[in-house]
C-alpha cells in the first residue's frame, strides 16, 4: 500500500541510485541476483548468530536492493518481460527465505508458515488473474489499496525482528514483540490475499459477461 501510494516519489530517488550503479556496468538483472544471494547469506548469518537486531537491519539494507534493479532497467531502458518475470521470481525466494531462518532461530514454524502461505497466495492471485485476462490485474481500480503488499510485509519483519530483541519476551500477553508482529504478518496477508482474489475475481466475472 505504501509502496503504491508514494512510488513516484521514491522511483526519482532510486533512478539516481540506478544511473550510479548502470555507470558502474552492471546490468538490472545482475542487480536481482546479487540481491538474492545477499539475501540468502543474511538469512543463514543469521541462523549462526540469532541476533534479531542485526538481522532486521541487515535484511532491510539487503531488501533496498528489490528496488534497485528496476531503477537500473528504467535508467538504462533495458525493461524486458524476461527481467520483469526474474524479479518476482527471485521476490518469492527473499520472501520465504528470512521466515524460515526466523522460524529456525525462534521455533515459531506454524505462524512462520501461514505467512510464508499468504504472501505467496497474493503473488499467486496476481499472476493468476493476468493469465486468465490482463486486465483483472490492474488492481487499484476502486476499492482500497493492496493492504500488505511486499513493502510491508517486509518493514513488518524487520521492524518485529529489532524490537523482538529489544524489549522484554513477555512484553505483550507473555509473548515478544516478533511473535505478534509475525501473526499480525498472518492476519494481514491473507486479509490482502481476499482483497486480490475479490477484485480479480469482479473483473474475470465481467470480462465472462462481455460478448
Amino acid at each position: 500500500m505504501i509502496d503504491a501510494i508514494y512510488k513516484p516519489h521514491l522511483d526519482k530517488m532510486w533512478d539516481h541510485l540506478g544511473r550510479l550503479v548502470a555507470r558502474a556496468g552492471i546490468s538490472a538483472n545482475a542487480v536481482t541476483w546479487i540481491g538474492l544471494i545477499l539475501g540468502a547469506a543474511n538469512a543463514l548469518w543469521y541462523v549462526y548468530h540469532e541476533s534479531g537486531v542485526l538481522f532486521g537491519l541487515t535484511l532491510a539494507l539487503t531488501e533496498l536492493l528489490d528496488n534497485l534493479d528496476g531503477a537500473v532497467a528504467r535508467v538504462t531502458g533495458r525493461s524486458s518481460h524476461a527481467g520483469a518475470f526474474l524479479d518476482a521470481w527471485t521476490d518469492r525466494y527473499k520472501e520465504a527465505i528470512p521466515l524460515f531462518a526466523v522460524a529456525h532461530v525462534t521455533g515459531y514454524w506454524p505462524v512462520c508458515f501461514i505467512v510464508i502461505a499468504g504472501s505467496l497466495i497474493v503473488s499467486y492471485s496476481h499472476a493468476r488473474a493476468a493469465m486468465e485476462w490482463p486486465a483483472a490485474t490492474p488492481a487499484r481500480s476502486g476499492g482500497l489499496p493492496d493492504l500488505f503488499e511486499r513493502f510491508e510485509r517486509v518493514a513488518a519483519l524487520c521492524i518485529g525482528l529489532v524490537f523482538g530483541a529489544l524489549l522484554p519476551s513477555d512484553l505483550i500477553f507473555g509473548h515478544d514483540v516478533l511473535f505478534v508482529v509475525l501473526w499480525v504478518l498472518a492476519v494481514m496477508t491473507h486479509v490482502t490475499a481476499v482483497q486480490r482474489f475479490a477484485r480479480s475475481w469482479r473483473a474475470l466475472s465481467d470480462a465472462d459477461r462481455t460478448p
